[in-house]
């Protein structure tokens, strides 16, 4: 697949995403059902927007990042198998998920999928499943842990409130959050191989405090991850 025919490819998904009719079939029963009738007007008005918007930002978003990739982009590997599998994954990805942090882990693959990234075909898979199947919080707290500034950054917080041990970190930094849905989510990720600290962290004293205080905790496997699907 050249450039010019990714584009043309993006456009056609933009234009058509493939889940409309089970949308057009749940919409059908719905109208069968007492007190469906707002339910299916809510699928005929709202998601379809929805999803659509989201599509066509994301479209425009990667397209401006080839266009400031261009040189870099390579084109043998847009032509394999491999890289349209990505590309519908990720469409398919940003089709079913709203929230912004795992469009952005779509947009991330999808652009490192072009640029000759040394994660391998299995790796690839790998990531991109997990960026279904992780929910937003385990994916912001691997953010934070692995690059925290840029974290705070994101979600304007001022780093001079990030004090204190784990507790008091995390409840600034994720604070839409209980603390121990925060550590149970903590502990999902050091169980797969994420981390290199348990949640036991979260009670313990410390020496350090504040941002010093995270260190290197974040595993290989967990740094590939981040950085594949991130965008420079």
């Amino acid at each position: 697949m050249s450039k010019k025919g990714l584009v043309k490819y993006i456009d056609e998904i933009s234009e058509h995403p493939a889940s409309d009719h089970i949308i057009n079939a749940v919409k059908a029963i719905l109208s069968t059902v007492p007190f469906g009738g707002g339910l299916a007007s809510l699928m005929s008005d709202y998601i379809p927007s929805s999803k659509h918007s989201r599509i066509i930002n994301f479209t425009k978003q990667i397209a401006e990042d080839f266009k400031r990739l261009e040189d870099k982009i390579d084109e043998l590997q847009m032509k394999t198998d491999e890289f349209a599998y990505i590309l519908e994954s990720c469409y398919k990805g940003v089709s079913e998920n709203y929230q912004k942090i795992k469009i952005e882990s779509f947009r991330g693959i999808l652009i490192n999928s072009t640029l000759g990234h040394n994660a391998t075909t299995d790796e690839k898979e790998y990531f991109l499943g997990l960026v279904n199947s992780f929910s937003v919080l385990h994916i912001r707290i691997l953010l934070f842990m692995h690059t925290p500034k840029k974290y705070l950054d994101y979600y304007d917080i001022d780093e001079a409130l990030i004090t204190g041990g784990f507790p008091n970190m995390f409840r600034v930094a994720i604070p839409d959050t209980n603390i121990d849905v925060i550590k149970s989510a903590f502990g999902d990720l050091y169980q797969m191989g994420f981390l290199t600290t348990d949640k036991s962290i979260f009670s313990s004293m410390t020496a350090s405090q504040g941002l010093s205080l995270l260190g290197n905790r974040v595993a290989d496997i967990g740094k590939r991850f981040i950085e594949f699907c991130s965008v420079e």
